[in-house]
């Protein structure tokens, strides 16, 4: 539980349930995006996809994996065309992260896109050169009233 008034928690057992829920609820909403993204591809293969947004996980995260489903993961090549990229990749390392938390940059709101895109994809940036550390003392929403993620912004042609 939190000590709302605070902002700590009251113990370390309580922290770790509540990470424990948080990644429940991640690793639930994920599935329910993939079975949606199926769904879709099912009814139409040609189907263009993009899923974006906070994810609360690092690429590398299970979430973030399972949305994606890529063919290393799933061990079955039939399913190719339907995993989803993340254009991140495409963003040097050095800048690649949305957030600041305890002085280190990142990589947790992503945009996730069909490989039908690819053709018609011509870059991202990150949006990420004035934000502040999410974590340092008395980083309020009255001090810092903008949001602490950058935005990631994607450029698709489709001429």
């Amino acid at each position: 539980m939190i000590d709302s008034q605070r902002g700590i928690w009251r113990s370390a057992d309580a922290w770790a349930e509540g990470s424990f829920l948080s990644s429940m609820k991640r690793m639930s909403q994920a599935l329910e995006v993939r079975r949606l993204i199926d769904q879709i591809l099912d009814d139409d293969p040609d189907a263009r996809i993009i899923v974006a947004g906070d994810f609360n996980a690092e690429p590398e995260e299970v979430p973030v994996l399972a949305i994606c489903g890529n063919v290393e993961d799933t061990g079955n090549g039939d399913l190719a065309t339907r995993v989803l990229v993340p254009i991140e990749h495409t963003i040097p390392t050095e800048a690649r992260y949305t957030l600041f938390h305890h002085g280190r940059g990142q990589m947790i709101d992503h945009m996730l896109v069909t490989r039908n895109l690819l053709a018609h994809y011509r870059g991202s940036e990150i949006h990420n050169e004035i934000l502040h550390d999410d974590y340092i003392a008395f980083a309020t929403d009255i001090k810092y009233p903008e949001s602490d993620h950058a935005p990631v912004i994607a450029t698709f042609d489709f001429d």
